[in-house]
């Protein structure tokens, strides 16, 4: 390769998710059935003849870029967001945002193609992991029988994920019948599937893991779809305290 190779590339779209902040994003794609996402793509008028027979996959992969992760910086090793990880990893067996090139892939459900949105073509998609306002610089085709490798193994990460059961509050539940809306009419769905995959840092669920004892009455608070949602762990479950609509929502 040359010295000093840089590339520069325009984003094509930028895709609109629940997840206003890191704190309850899905650790990895097509974890959570019911995180939906919108991509917006910019005007061109090239783009409806490049999206021709898109709608024919079922699955497309999503090249993006981690645009808030923090100020650029990369170490070769990280704390994974993984608690049986048990030690710090090269950053390239993982799939941390702090790269030397912050680029992303993501491998998401394709449910349908809006060529006729009012501001532009809108590519509907579920099972994201991404923060609202994550810019988009390509999409491909899932293809099974190339990217689908039934032999491959999963290296350090353990692939049995451990779920908690989550509850609500009649207030909470109340709160989510009356928000519900079309881009996200399960939204108490949605915010089971992120609760019960318990989305703190790492270093939270390290310390005080929701099956101790001494987590009993623990109590912390994420933002999705306009929303401030309060938990607690309470037997070795999390219930739902109150959810609170945000400022200018």
């Amino acid at each position: 390769m040359g010295k000093g190779m840089n590339f520069q590339y325009q984003a094509i779209g930028t895709l609109q998710t629940p997840f206003r902040e890191k704190f309850g994003v899905p650790r990895q794609s097509l974890m959570m059935g019911e995180s939906r996402a919108i991509l917006k793509l910019k005007p061109d008028p090239q783009y409806p003849l490049a999206l021709s027979h898109l709608e024919q996959f079922s699955h497309v992969w999503i090249v993006f870029v981690f645009h808030k992760n923090g100020n650029g910086r990369w170490h070769p090793l990280i704390d994974t967001p993984r608690v049986e990880a048990g030690q710090r990893m090269g950053v390239f067996a993982t799939r941390s945002p702090h790269r030397p090139n912050p680029i992303g892939i993501s491998a998401v459900k394709l449910e349908r193609i809006d060529f006729d949105a009012p501001s532009g073509i809108e590519i509907h998609l579920n099972g994201i992991d991404l923060l609202d306002g994550t810019p988009v610089l390509d999409i491909k085709p899932y293809v099974p029988y190339a990217d689908c490798i039934p032999e491959a193994n999963s290296g350090w990460i353990k692939t049995d994920i451990e779920r908690y059961p989550v509850s609500f509050s009649e207030s909470s539940l109340a709160v989510i019948l009356e928000q519900a809306d079309k881009k996200h009419p399960r939204l108490k769905t949605l915010i089971e599937q992120m609760l019960e995959l318990d989305p703190r840092p790492t270093s939270q669920r390290r310390a005080s893991p929701i099956a101790y004892q001494e987590s009993e009455g623990m109590r912390f608070a994420f933002r999705v779809q306009g929303l401030d949602v309060h938990w607690e762990v309470r037997n070795a479950g999390i219930f739902v305290l109150q959810i609170l609509k945000l400022p200018g929502e």
